[in-house]
């Protein structure tokens, strides 16, 4: 879910007007930005982050602070962790540059996608009610009809994961009505209806060791189902669970035997 989540904002080059005592130091602040834009859309984020603190260091609080910083939590944000250890350290300093971000106070445009990337690394941390806060600002701020149909969409995923599946329903339907045939919608409609929460545990293309797997879960006291995807594979759920905590307290207890597993919706 993360990386679905975090790829949804396209990558935005904002840089926005940077004033300065002269020409020469504006244009400097912007080749630094524009560089460091260029290596985050190449996944280059060591370098998109190395971009942002030179110009901090070139010129802390001042013009073009605020979107160093926001540059330094996208690359933070999106930057590929080698463990969950490093991943939750890369999420509260990506939070870190984001809250500093706004404390510069960035242009109105900026702002907004500030607090859509403060918002995801706070989705990602299962801070719901932080998440909800800062993307319903932006909302009202976004002037990009794509990233509006994303906040949405992500808004209705938060009020679904904190058990308010009235309201996650509402916003779902909005975003199908509002923005048509787009990933959103779509995702929209496979989560719509859903009141509940299922753990997918793994995938088996052998119909034999699929058993095993269903026999030795009944044996731990769990009643798991069987489905066959569109392939003829046997997917192994458990579930349904009436709220996301107890999913995501299943899915922990057998993280070691299945590393891959998900949650549904």
């Amino acid at each position: 879910m993360r990386n679905r989540l975090s790829r949804g904002l396209s990558i935005l080059v904002i840089l926005t007007s940077i004033i300065s005592a002269g020409c020469a130091s504006e244009g400097e602040s912007r080749k630094q930005l524009e560089t460091g834009y260029a290596a985050l859309e190449a996944k280059n984020y060591d370098a998109a982050m190395a971009a942002a603190d030179e110009q901090l260091r070139r010129a802390p609080g001042k013009a073009g602070s605020a979107e160093a910083l926001y540059l330094r939590g996208r690359a933070l944000e999106q930057r590929q962790a080698n463990s969950p250890q490093q991943s939750r350290s890369d999420w509260q300093a990506a939070r870190t540059a984001y809250q500093e971000a706004l404390n510069q106070k960035p242009s109105p445009p900026l702002e907004a996608h500030i607090r859509c990337g403060l918002a995801n690394v706070a989705y990602f941390q299962d801070d719901y009610a932080t998440a909800m806060r800062e993307w319903a600002t932006a909302y009202e701020r976004l002037d990009d009809p794509a990233a509006k149909g994303w906040v949405l969409y992500r808004l209705g995923i938060c009020h679904q994961r904190t058990g308010n599946f009235q309201q996650a329903d509402k916003l779902f339907a909005q975003v199908q009505q509002e923005h048509p045939n787009t990933l959103p919608a779509q995702r929209a409609r496979e989560h719509q209806g859903a009141h509940s929460f299922m753990v997918q545990l793994a995938t088996y293309a052998n119909r034999a060791t699929a058993d095993a797997a269903v026999a030795a879960l009944r044996h731990e006291g769990v009643t798991p189902t069987q489905t066959l995807d569109a392939q003829g594979r046997t997917v192994v759920r458990v579930g349904p669970m009436s709220n996301y905590q107890q999913a995501i307290t299943l899915r922990q207890r057998y993280a070691e035997r299945y590393p891959d597993a998900i949650i549904l919706p």
